[in-house]
């Protein structure tokens, strides 16, 4: 077999490029490859079909997605506080890559155990235990309430809502008192 021009890499790039854009529903072979600058050969010998280059699509979001997270880790007053932000800033201005994500049948979870082991931040669930002076399982309950809750008024960015900056702030500040006296 000839060596590949094209590698995996370009070609999940391409992809990612166009489910930022046009959404999951733009992906198929030709305009994948036309954005990679190549023929549809080199994906279906790369992956094997559609099917796996979406799903390794998914992987390669999510490693964007973390170092999205990254580069917005000091937008808060704190680690919590500017995940909180960033997903929501996610949701705003990233809504077919969010919809890809976490509102399609690719993110799989069947618990919330999953779900929190799937998009919890390295440094968040501690920052939450010194903002509440909690324990670490009350601190990742309350963690796992607001990546919820975030995540309520996510879809809703997604779908349209044009809710402000300070109206979220306020939702998420009301939501973490309210949720701390639960898990205390």
């Amino acid at each position: 077999m000839p060596e590949q021009k094209v590698g995996r890499e370009t070609v999940l790039d391409a992809a990612l490029g166009l489910l930022r854009e046009r959404g999951e529903t733009a992906l198929s072979a030709r305009t994948v490859a036309e954005r990679a600058g190549c023929s549809v050969q080199p994906i279906y010998s790369l992956f094997g079909d559609m099917g796996e280059l979406v799903r390794q699509l998914y992987g390669h979001a999510r490693a964007w997605v973390a170092a999205y997270n990254r580069e917005h880790v000091d937008d808060g007053r704190n680690a919590f506080e500017a995940n909180g932000l960033s997903h929501l800033r996610l949701a705003r201005t990233e809504r077919h890559l969010f919809q890809f994500l976490y509102l399609s049948p690719h993110m799989e979870a069947t618990s919330f155990a999953e779900v929190y082991e799937s998009v919890a931040i390295n440094g968040v669930q501690q920052c939450i235990e010194e903002l509440g002076h909690l324990s670490p399982a009350a601190a990742r309950a309350l963690y796992l309430h607001m990546i919820v809750y975030t995540h309520g008024m996510a879809a809703m960015l997604v779908a349209g809502a044009q809710f402000s900056d300070e109206e979220l702030g306020e939702r998420l500040n009301e939501a973490f008192t309210g949720l701390l006296t639960l898990v205390r």
